[in-house]
C-alpha cells in the first residue's frame, strides 16, 4: 500500500526544504480512474495495480462509448486505456474526440497502454497526443512511478489548471507565472511554459506566444513541441519564411513528426501553392493515418481536381470512422460529391442511401444530400426526379443552413437549370461562411467551374465583401444620427460575414466609442469598445487610427 510520510518528512516541506507536490505525498486513495480495456483480464490486471497503489474508486468499461458515459457525467483524475480496443474507435480516435470536443479536464491524466508495436502511432500522435503512455506488460512499480511523475506534474500545476478548466486564461498565465518563479527545475519550468503557451494561444497574444517558447528553447533546445510552438507562433505573426525554417529543422530531427509536415502544409496554403500544401497532408496521412487526416487530404485532392485520389482518402476516411464517435455525415456527403463528379451517379445514390439509414434527413445534411441527389439525376438525364430533389432540398433550408449545404445546392440548382437559384445559393454560401470563407470559396469557385459558370466566378465571390462594405456604410450613416442600436445590428451582420474584417472592425470601434461619448458611461458599450479595440490592435499593430480610438476610449473612461 502507499508509504506515508514520515514525521522529518513533513518538517522538510514545512522548512522549505522540498516542495509539497513530490511524489511521496501523492494520495493515490484521494484519487479515481477510469479503466478502458476491451479485455475483461487486462482490465482486472490495472484495477489490481491501481488498488495495490490505495486507489479504490476505480471504473472499468470495456469500450470507447461506455467510457464517454463515464466522461460526460463524471470528472477523473486518472483515465488509463488501451490502444487496441478492437472496435471500430481504437484508444487514439477516443482520444482526438476527447479533445477535439473538449470533454476532458484539464486536471485529468490520459495515460495510453500500448502493445510496443503500436507505440510509434502515439508517439506521433503530437496534435492530439497522450500525456504520457505505458508499454504492455507494465509492472506495478513502473506504472507507480510513471503515475507519480505525472502527478507532480499535475499537483505542481494546479491552480493554473484550475483556471484553465474555468477558461479564465490571464488566470492561467498570472499563475504559471508565479509559479515559475518559485522553483528552478527544468522540468517544472517547461511544464509551466508550455500550459501558459496554451493560454496565450487562447487569448490570441501572439507575441507574447513566442516569447514564452523562446523561454523554453533557452532552457532545453532538442525538444520538439517547443520548436512546433515557434513555429507556428511565427506562422501566426506572419513570418512563414521564418516558420517553414524552424518546421523544416524539425522534420530533418524527427521524420515522422506529423505536427510539422501540417503546419509546412498550411504554410504552403498561404503562398497559394496547393499542390505542395496537398502533397505534406498526404504524407501526414502516410506516417499517421486517422479519419481526420485523410478527410482533410481527400477535400485537398478534391479541390485540385484529383478526383479519383480524393475518393480513394474519403473512403479511407469513412472505413477508419464508421460505427465510432468520429463518424461523420458530411463523409458521406463529400465521396457521394466526389461520386457525381466522377459520373458515376449510381454509386453517390448508393453512398447517399447508406448515410440515410444512419442519419436524420434534416438540417445541413439534407440540404446537402438531396442537393447533391438531385445532382446525379440531373448528370444522369432524370431532369424531373433531379427537380424534385432540387425542391426538397429548398424546404430544408433555414437561417442557419451552412455554407457547405448551401454551395451543394446552389451546384445542383445550375445543373437543373436554374442559373438565378444557382447564383443567389452560391454567393449566400460565400457570405455565410464566417472563419471558413477562403475554404468555401475554393468550393464554390470548383462548383462553378464544373456547371460552366466561370465567368461568374468573381461576381460570385466578391459578393461577400461588397455586402459588408454596404453594411458599414449604413451603420456609419446610423451612428452619426446617433441611431446607435441600428448601427451596432449592421456592424455585427458585417462581422459575421467575415469576423477580422478590418472596416468592420473599425467601424465598430468608432461606433461605440461615440455611444460612449453621447449617451454616458455604459459599461456593456465599454467592454465591446476595449474587445474590439483589442482585436483590431492584433490585426493591424501600431496603426494610426486604432491608436487615435485608444487615446479616445481612455479620454472617455479615464482608464
Amino acid at each position: 500500500m502507499e508509504k506515508k510520510p514520515d514525521a522529518k518528512s513533513m518538517a522538510d516541506v514545512i522548512g522549505g526544504k522540498k516542495e509539497s507536490f513530490e511524489s511521496e505525498y501523492i494520495r493515490f486513495d484521494a484519487l479515481s480512474a477510469l479503466v478502458i480495456d476491451d479485455i475483461g483480464a487486462m482490465r482486472h490486471a490495472l484495477r489490481s495495480q491501481l488498488q495495490w497503489m490505495g486507489m479504490n474508486r476505480i471504473k472499468c468499461v470495456a469500450d470507447a462509448e461506455e467510457a464517454l458515459d463515464q466522461i460526460e457525467n463524471n470528472t477523473y483524475d486518472l483515465i488509463l486505456c488501451d490502444y487496441n480496443l478492437n472496435k471500430a474507435t481504437s484508444g487514439q480516435h477516443f482520444l482526438e474526440h476527447l479533445r477535439h470536443e473538449h470533454l476532458l479536464s484539464a486536471k485529468t491524466i490520459f495515460v495510453m497502454v500500448t502493445a510496443e508495436a503500436e507505440y510509434a502511432f502515439v508517439a506521433n500522435a503530437v496534435e492530439f497526443a497522450p500525456d504520457d503512455y505505458i508499454l504492455k506488460p507494465c509492472p506495478e512499480k513502473k506504472l507507480r512511478a510513471r503515475l507519480e511523475r505525472q502527478f507532480d506534474r499535475r499537483n505542481f500545476l494546479l491552480p493554473a489548471l484550475t483556471a484553465m478548466d474555468e477558461k479564465n486564461y490571464l488566470q492561467v498565465v498570472s499563475e504559471c507565472d508565479r509559479l515559475m518563479a518559485m522553483v528552478d527545475n527544468e522540468r517544472w519550468l517547461l511544464a509551466a511554459l508550455r500550459l501558459k503557451a496554451e493560454a496565450l494561444l487562447a487569448l490570441n497574444d501572439t507575441t507574447d506566444l513566442l516569447k514564452t517558447y523562446e523561454q523554453a528553447l533557452a532552457i532545453r533546445d532538442n525538444v520538439p513541441w517547443v520548436k512546433m510552438g515557434i513555429a507556428r507562433a511565427r506562422m501566426l505573426l506572419n513570418e512563414p519564411e521564418e516558420a517553414e525554417k524552424m518546421t523544416r529543422e524539425i522534420i530533418a530531427d524527427n521524420p515522422n513528426y506529423v505536427a510539422a509536415y501540417e503546419l509546412l502544409a498550411e504554410i504552403r496554403k498561404s503562398q497559394n501553392d496547393e499542390e505542395a500544401a496537398h502533397e505534406l497532408m498526404a504524407q501526414s496521412a502516410k506516417i499517421l493515418p486517422t479519419a481526420k487526416r485523410f478527410r482533410s487530404t481527400a477535400e485537398s485532392a478534391f479541390l485540385l481536381g484529383k478526383l479519383d485520389e480524393a475518393k480513394t482518402l474519403s473512403e479511407s476516411a469513412i472505413r477508419m470512422s464508421s460505427g465510432s464517435m468520429t463518424e461523420r455525415p458530411d463523409d458521406y456527403l463529400s465521396l457521394a460529391q466526389i461520386q457525381t463528379d466522377l459520373g458515376d451517379h449510381q454509386a453517390a445514390i448508393q453512398t447517399l442511401e447508406k448515410s440515410a439509414r444512419k442519419f436524420e434527413e434534416k438540417g445541413s445534411f439534407g440540404i446537402a444530400k438531396n442537393a447533391i441527389l438531385a445532382q446525379a439525376y440531373a448528370d444522369a438525364g432524370d431532369t424531373a426526379a433531379a427537380k424534385k430533389l432540387l425542391e426538397r432540398s429548398q424546404r430544408l433550408m433555414t437561417s442557419e443552413s451552412g455554407s457547405t449545404a448551401l454551395n451543394a445546392l446552389g451546384k445542383a440548382a445550375f445543373k437543373v437549370g436554374d442559373p438565378i437559384l444557382g447564383l443567389k445559393m452560391l454567393t449566400q454560401a460565400v457570405q455565410s461562411s464566417g472563419e471558413e470563407r477562403e475554404r468555401i470559396a475554393r468550393h464554390v469557385t470548383k462548383s462553378m467551374q464544373d456547371t460552366g459558370q466561370q465567368d461568374k466566378i468573381d461576381e460570385v465571390i466578391d459578393a461577400g465583401q461588397k455586402r459588408i462594405l454596404v453594411l458599414v456604410e449604413g451603420a456609419k450613416k446610423s451612428m452619426h444620427v446617433a441611431q446607435f442600436e441600428e448601427a451596432y445590428s449592421k456592424v455585427l451582420e458585417a462581422l459575421e460575414i467575415q469576423q477580422d474584417n478590418i472596416e468592420a472592425l473599425l467601424a465598430a470601434a468608432q461606433l461605440h466609442l461615440l455611444w460612449l461619448k453621447q449617451e454616458g458611461m455604459n459599461e456593456d458599450v465599454k467592454e465591446r469598445a476595449k474587445a474590439y479595440l483589442a482585436t483590431l490592435d492584433k490585426l493591424v499593430p501600431h496603426n494610426e487610427k486604432v491608436m487615435g480610438f485608444y487615446r479616445f476610449y481612455n479620454q472617455l473612461t479615464g482608464e
